[in-house]
């Protein structure tokens, strides 16, 4: 579904990404793992077209992402949910995820989008009428990959998603994302630094160091190989 190949990204005098290439197929959760300065977050935002690269090229479907605006990007069945919690705290958390379907889901389906979001994080029916400024930490995770999920997108890139969650929030949402990739089938791109919870639900794992691709192997004999996990990974 998604193929990069030879893509280099550079900030002035900086390589944040060289020469790099992987796939990442539907149904499947493909996590990018690595050190702060790794070329994580500059991966996920050149494939959504929020940054333009130097080289390389990155295919969805057989068609070309790289020169595309988001918006056509997003169209095209790619959400993007960027590391921070981007909620828009002004409105309410029912409002957030109508955004979501903007576009992407025809009006006679959008309130069965909405309880399938509840569906998947109850705490937010709870919450519908409030101002999403008014959510935890937690919630307001949530609530962001819900406003993505609700699009009904095929690939699915999630930046640090459990960035400042309690250990078992990242463990529910974790889960949350492991479920989905199965039952709906859609590809997900992951991007951690919690590697130990990232490795524990994703099929296959790449590392970045220095904007390369160092290391592309199944998850699991990344973390059984305690050189690699001191050496790249941190744990």
């Amino acid at each position: 579904m998604l193929r990069i190949e030879g893509l280099s990204v550079r900030y002035g005098a900086v390589e944040a990404l060289q020469d790099v290439s992987f796939e990442a197929a539907d149904g499947v959760i493909t996590t990018v793992l690595g050190a702060n300065g790794a070329g994580k977050t500059t991966l996920l935002r050149t494939l959504s077209g929020l940054v333009r690269s130097r080289e390389g090229t990155a295919t969805f479907d057989g068609q070309q992402l790289i020169g595309k605006d988001p918006e056509t990007i997003a169209r095209m069945g790619i959400a993007h949910v960027p590391e921070g919690r981007g909620v828009i705290a002004e409105l309410t958390v029912a409002d957030n995820l109508r955004l979501g379907m903007l576009y992407r889901v025809p009006r006679p389906e959008r309130r069965a989008a909405i309880d399938e979001i509840y569906g998947l994080f109850p705490p937010l029916e709870a919450r519908r009428h409030q101002l999403a400024a008014t959510l935890s930490g937690g919630e307001r995770q949530m609530l962001v990959i819900g406003r993505a999920i609700v699009s009904r997108p095929r690939l699915l890139l999630l930046d640090e998603p459990s960035l400042g969650l309690a250990p078992i929030v990242t463990a529910q949402t974790m889960a949350t994302i492991r479920e989905l990739t199965s039952r709906q089938g859609i590809g997900t791109v992951l991007v951690e630094q919690n590697a130990r919870s990232a490795l524990s639900v994703a099929h296959w794992a790449i590392v970045l160091n220095l904007g390369r691709v160092v290391l592309a192997d199944k998850p699991e004999r990344l973390a059984t190989d305690a050189h690699l996990r001191h050496h790249y990974l941190g744990f």
